[in-house]
């Protein structure tokens, strides 16, 4: 049979004896050379040759064996001794060839995929990005002095003027290991990327570190520092010396000192940063690790309590524990001790923020001034500003913050939730979600895509890559609860309901069930007195029953319009606006009313987007100033809205009243009701089309 002259062939060959000998040599000098590369931080591009050498040389390596012999006179070539032998000797030259060309059109996607990513990126010169170090001592309670470092070195470099630093270690420890230097750097847009390891023994700290050129991948400067154990900010001012030195040589800039020159405290400060990172990479947050994050960020400023940055890190890590008092205090004493650190300015300007001062913006302004490459400080006044200058230069704003966080997928979100309610900058919005879906890869991604996704209107897509974050995360509730609100939003009740059988207020105020959610939220309400957002839903219940005076008791009671004059801070406080006008304007006090938009205008700028949010509130402010031109116009721009509107805020507000009958806010309505029908037609295509499903599979 021919298969068997064709294995026999192989035998006689010694073609199957080869092919072991080739892979068990190819296997070893690819391990030893992988262990090499890592060990004296060669380019990574040195162990993928290496393999890709021994992939190609393997089908020529086969052919030579076939084609000749080893003899006791030296290598022949082999006899055919027959037309079959001739037949076999050409089949196996078309599978060798087919195989080569296998492998390439294996490969061609990704190295497609790496192009396109890394084209979508300049290069910044003067720039670096420090890569997390590896930890490789004995005791693995110091795990996280390796990207504790990096770091702060990262927050150090950025300090120095003419530097341009990129992306925390954080963010590219999720994907540092898919890509060599070169790629990284791409990714990053940087020039020169900081790569190091460390160890800590009972009597050696040892820190190997070198500069790596972006554009070659090859290593421009290294060293090792051996020093005591409690060497590390010495270890770190050394390395950041030289990475001034190498990246800005004729500069003669001074590297600032390191955030405390305690040991005790820098320990601290990092296992407390360690700590709050791992709080910030989860949407439900933890508060026990919070709270263990600003004990630790206390004692550093007790061990070194001239430390600016000490107190600054204190006072953001109380104010995300909800502790503003003690924040503020924290705040002020880090401005106290650094009148001219970045980081002090931005958490006095985050405390600003909390306390609804007018004063925010000023702080968060001289914080970008003083560091442009804080990335927080920036997204904190990119954010002010868009809530009350306006839109102007704010995507700018929120860019410079991503392409100082390049790995960061909150920095995206940031940028397409912008874009997407910014006018008419949906393509732009839509670009930013190919980059974050070619990008990352998770729960938090996957959140992130799906929230700038339902701006734009594709609840449906939406509702498809949270089913992925909930495949991806199950464990995690908040996923069932995002898909309950998505499916309320376009109309889907029974859905929602089946998500979430004890419906929460939000979405029994979405239904307009509203008798059920003014007794649930009012028992909720002696429990959380401090929930704003509660005490809003409640009020806008209260206004869609005609009971206006218990809405303007519970606005009044909530805070929410304390500071709304001054400085506006979410959302939230323009719901409560909006709550506060209906419930006035529906009492018959349609002066007072006009008298608190009168105010607003003065203080506040004013949007005009087709986004239903601000194009129905901004209608109703008109409807109730008696501006119908106006109220025609806003109406003429939600038309243009794709995103589904809430149905209370379209059908239930007591300013659109006397617009019942009125033939284009009947328009209006119509364009919303067919749009929340069309996403619900178009919904399971749509789940097909990213292969998921309603229905839990740990399989996908």
């Amino acid at each position: 049979m021919p298969e068997q002259s064709f294995f026999a062939e192989l035998r006689k060959r010694k073609v199957v004896q080869a092919a072991a000998i080739y892979g068990a040599v190819a296997w070893g000098v690819t391990e030893i050379v992988v262990t090499v590369v890592e060990q004296l931080y060669l380019p990574q591009w040195v162990a993928t040759l290496a393999v890709i050498f021994f992939v190609v040389g393997f089908p020529i390596a086969m052919f030579l064996s076939w084609t000749f012999d080893l003899t006791a006179d030296g290598v022949q070539r082999t006899t055919i001794s027959s037309r079959r032998g001739t037949t076999s000797i050409a089949l196996s030259m078309v599978l060798l060839v087919a195989g080569t060309a296998g492998l390439f059109f294996l490969i061609k996607p990704e190295i497609d995929d790496r192009e396109k990513w890394a084209g979508s990126f300049d290069i910044a010169p003067q720039s670096v990005a420090v890569l997390p170090f590896d930890y490789s001592g004995p005791n693995s309670d110091d795990s996280y002095l390796g990207a504790g470092l990096s770091d702060e070195l990262r927050d150090q470099l950025g300090r120095v003027k003419g530097l341009r630093i990129a992306a925390r270690s954080s963010s590219i420890a999720a994907v540092q290991s898919s890509f060599d230097a070169k790629s990284m750097a791409q990714q990053l847009g940087v020039a020169t990327l900081l790569e190091g390891s460390m160890r800590r023994q009972s009597n050696v700290l040892r820190v190997s570190v070198q500069l790596i050129d972006g554009a070659s991948g090859l290593a421009i400067w290294s060293d090792t520092f051996q020093r005591g154990p409690r060497e590390l900010l010495t270890v770190q001012q050394e390395i950041a010396e030289a990475v001034v030195r190498e990246v800005l040589p004729d500069s003669g800039q001074v590297v600032v000192k390191p955030a405390t020159q305690d040991a005790t405290a820098n320990e601290l400060m990092i296992l407390a940063r360690h700590y709050e990172q791992q709080v910030l990479e989860r949407e439900d947050v933890d508060p026990a690790l919070l709270q263990r994050a600003v004990e630790l960020y206390r004692d550093a400023t007790e061990a070194d309590p001239e430390s600016a940055l000490a107190h600054s890190r204190l006072a953001i890590a109380q104010m995300f524990l909800g502790d503003i008092d003690a924040a503020g205090v924290s705040a002020n004493r880090a401005l106290d001790l650094g009148p001219e650190l970045a980081e002090a300015h931005s958490a006095y300007g985050q405390y600003l923020f909390a306390t609804g001062s007018a004063r925010t913006g000023e702080s968060l302004e001289k914080a970008v001034k003083l560091n442009p490459n804080l990335p927080d400080a920036v997204a904190s006044y990119a954010f002010w500003y868009w809530f009350n200058a306006g839109p102007e230069g704010v995507a700018e704003l929120f860019e410079h913050a991503l392409n100082l966080d390049r790995l960061n997928v909150a920095r995206y979100a940031a940028l397409g939730t912008f874009l997407a309610l910014a006018g008419d900058r949906h393509e732009e919005a839509r670009e930013i979600v190919e980059r974050m879906t070619m990008t990352f890869d998770g729960a938090a991604a996957y959140r992130a895509i799906a929230e700038v996704l339902s701006l734009l209107g594709d609840v449906d897509h939406a509702i498809a890559w949270t089913i992925k974050a909930r495949d991806a995360e199950p464990d995690n509730p908040l996923h069932v609860q995002r898909l309950a609100e998505y499916y309320t939003d376009i109309g889907a009740y029974e859905t929602a309901q089946s998500l979430e059988p004890d419906l929460g207020v939000g979405l029994l105020f979405k239904m307009r069930r509203y008798d059920e959610m003014i007794e649930k939220g009012v028992d909720l309400y002696w429990n959380h007195p401090e929930d704003i957002q509660l005490q809003i839903y409640l009020a806008q219940a209260y206004n869609a029953k005609g009971r206006y005076n218990d809405a303007l008791r519970i606005i009044k009671g909530s805070g929410a319009l304390d500071t709304f004059l001054t400085v506006r801070r979410s959302t939230i406080e323009f719901d409560a606006h909006v709550a506060m006008l209906n419930a006035v304007y529906g009492s018959g006090e349609v002066e007072q009313a006009r008298e608190f938009i009168r105010l607003s205008k003065e203080t506040h700028y004013t949007g005009d987007t087709a986004y239903w949010w601000v194009s129905l509130g901004l209608a109703c402010t008109h409807a109730i100033n008696g501006d119908d031109n106006e109220v025609y116009r806003r109406f003429e721009r939600a038309l243009g809205g794709r995103s589904p509107a809430w149905e209370p805020m379209l059908k239930d507000l007591a300013c659109f009243e006397r617009f019942a009958n009125d033939p284009k806010y009947l328009a209006v309505v119509r364009h919303f009701d067919e749009l929340r029908a069309k996403l619900r037609e178009r919904l399971p295509e749509t789940l097909a089309e990213h292969d998921v499903s309603l229905d839990y599979s740990p399989s996908k």
